[in-house]
């Protein structure tokens, strides 16, 4: 035989239960006490059942007085599914107070009723949130929303609110509604913005191209990329026209909008026109350096070239549908003025918050490509605030580390129709510019849509997993996977078995097979089969590696006040009173008529 079947396992035997030696003892000592009373104590047999009787009683009471206790905790674990939690308003506040003091915000309870923290440095390393409609997802956004509105974070310039994103891609105005009471009652109205080419009367503006002249050069490859143009032959072609338009546009000193590049694009008349405006405004301005001068006159030698081809509008025709697209009438007058504009940037600074709902199924492609279009613009300023805080000496920081500046809560409900292929990038820097991103999606395969690689990437890089009940197969199975497996043992027993005129018998032969597998710390069952309101949570903990836990979604609190409705007040600007723009338009009689002098949000 091979040594290692000689070698004895050092596990424990098919042993007896710790009840059941319990039992046994408690009987013999029983029967010693009857022996002894009636032998030895010359007690009648009437005496001496009273005895036992008592004893067993007191015996048994003891049993469970000490038993019940300290079984709880296992019962509960144990039991399935786990009954609802009261909670109570109170203690529950000051759970959440307590809990805002460590820079942290409760998830939920656990089956024992103990807080749940979600840490801020847990936090800005992503999280994702999984689950059926109707099981709670929203429930929970809005208790991490509804914390982040009332809780403050020390800065080194002091205390300050924590700005945030709340993108809806389903645009339920419901969800935007629920939370007007929570923003109210933590005195931030004065800080709400909101995005709804749907509601323009309640819209900010908001102009893509909206830029400094530092930073046109990023918001061009910001817009081109929410194009999704890449596959294109002639996208790079089409990416250095957009380039050569904008940059000429800039030196004008004047603001655009996507009205100003279309009839840049299509006219030359109007092109010599700001060629010849901005060449005179760079030869007067003495802060134009060489290197700048040469760029724009290579930019214009490029524009002129492309007049010469008979093939020009064909090439860039993708480009020219894009931007077309955002002449929708409802869209239009939000990213078409010039004035008021509302930027990522100023969220982050003055410590706002954007409410972003788009419906995709009511005007597509416009409401597409505008979502597209912010997560661009919310890549740029990541960008840009994750170069802000590396530091640019050694000596800057603690060991050599730069400002990371405060938190920024992004939370993405129902993203996947609006993304794109590099949009993950975004997740490599976000921990270093104390960006949180949460997202929130019924299931793993709506990423797919974008493409495998994307999917891989958003579900790799969260260290917060968290799912609802869900029936879809790849989602369960990824929160399965992620649990990671484990050895546990297992013991077959050898059955002996008869058969005679269609009765069966069973019996033990006393032979035990020991094995060990490899199952997932998470239990499928549990995942398909949650209740509305639990949840499983996979997060990662510096000293005990990953954390398995199920819990309670902590309802946000009620701050309803009878009689009192929260409103946004109309917020239309009438776009002809802007003239600070360009203000473009057609010379060429042919362009004229074709377009037509529509009157579109940048100005006259």
């Amino acid at each position: 035989m091979k040594p290692a079947w000689d070698t004895p396992r050092n596990s424990s035997p098919l042993d007896m239960g710790p009840e059941i030696l319990l039992v046994f003892g408690f009987v013999s000592l029983l029967l010693v006490l009857y022996y002894v009373g009636t032998r030895a104590l010359h007690l009648t047999s009437s005496q001496m059942t009273e005895i036992c009787g008592g004893l067993v009683i007191l015996g048994l009471g003891s049993f469970l007085a000490v038993w019940y206790p300290a079984t709880a905790k296992s019962r509960r674990e144990n039991q399935w599914p786990h009954p609802p939690l009261a909670l109570k308003p109170i203690p529950d506040m000051k759970h959440c107070k307590k809990a805002w003091a460590h820079d942290s915000v409760v998830l939920g309870y656990d089956v024992h009723g103990r807080p749940f923290l979600w840490p801020d440095r847990i936090r800005v390393m992503q999280g994702i949130v999984l689950g059926m409609t109707g099981t709670g997802k929203t429930t929970l956004l809005k208790n991490i929303i509804s914390q982040d509105l009332a809780r403050t974070i020390e800065t080194p310039d002091g205390p300050r609110q924590i700005p945030m994103v709340i993108f809806d891609g389903k645009g339920d105005m419901e969800f935007f509604y629920d939370l007007l009471p929570h923003i109210h009652h933590a005195g931030r109205m004065h800080q709400l913005r909101v995005l709804n080419p749907a509601r323009p009367d309640i819209s900010f503006l908001y102009n893509p191209f909206h830029c400094s002249h530092e930073d046109y050069m990023a918001v061009v490859n910001m817009v081109f990329g929410s194009f999704n143009l890449h596959d294109e032959f002639f996208a790079k072609h089409q990416l250095n026209y957009l380039s050569d338009i904008v940059r000429v546009l800039v030196y004008t000193r004047a603001k655009f909008n996507f009205y100003d590049v279309l009839v840049m694009a299509l006219d030359e008349e109007v092109l010599k026109e700001q060629v010849n405006k901005a060449r005179n405004l760079i030869t007067r301005d003495a802060s134009v350096s060489t290197q700048r001068h040469l760029n724009f006159e290579m930019s214009v030698k490029n524009l002129y070239q492309s007049l010469q081809d008979r093939e020009r509008v064909p090439k860039i025709q993708g480009l020219l549908n894009e931007c077309m697209t955002f002449l929708d009438d409802e869209l239009s007058i939000i990213t078409g003025p010039y004035e008021d504009l509302l930027s990522l940037d100023e969220v982050i600074d003055q410590n706002l918050i954007l409410f972003v709902s788009l419906n995709v199924n009511k005007n597509t492609e416009p409401v597409r490509a505008l979502g597209k279009m912010l997560l661009q613009n919310l890549q740029l300023v990541v960008g840009k605030r994750y170069e802000k805080a590396m530091p640019q000496d050694p000596r800057d920081g603690k060991d050599g580390r730069g400002n990371h500046g405060p938190l920024f809560s992004v939370i993405l409900d129902e993203f996947a129709p609006f993304g794109y292929q590099n949009f993950a990038h975004i997740l490599n820097t976000a921990r270093g510019t104390n960006t949180a991103f949460l997202f929130s999606m019924q299931s793993i395969p709506q990423l797919q849509r974008v493409g495998r690689g994307f999917k891989e990437d958003v579900t790799s890089a969260p260290n917060t997993t968290i799912v609802f009940k869900t029936q879809n197969e790849e989602t369960a199975r990824y929160f399965l996977q992620a649990s990671a497996l484990r050895r546990v043992p297992r013991r077959s027993v050898s059955l002996r078995g008869w058969r005679m005129f269609g009765y069966e018998r069973y019996e033990a032969t006393g032979r035990v097979v020991e094995t060990e597998q490899l199952e997932t710390r998470a239990v499928d069952f549990h995942i398909k089969n949650l209740p509305k309101g639990q949840v499983e949570v996979l997060m990662t903990d510096e000293s005990a590696g990953t954390l398995l836990s199920s819990l309670h979604v902590r309802p946000p609190a009620d701050v309803s006040i009878p009689g009192f409705k929260p409103e946004l007040y109309p917020r239309l600007r009438h776009s002809r009173s802007q003239s600070q723009g360009a203000n473009l338009r057609f010379k060429n009689i042919e362009l004229a008529s074709r377009h037509g002098r529509r009157w579109y949000g940048g100005g006259r």
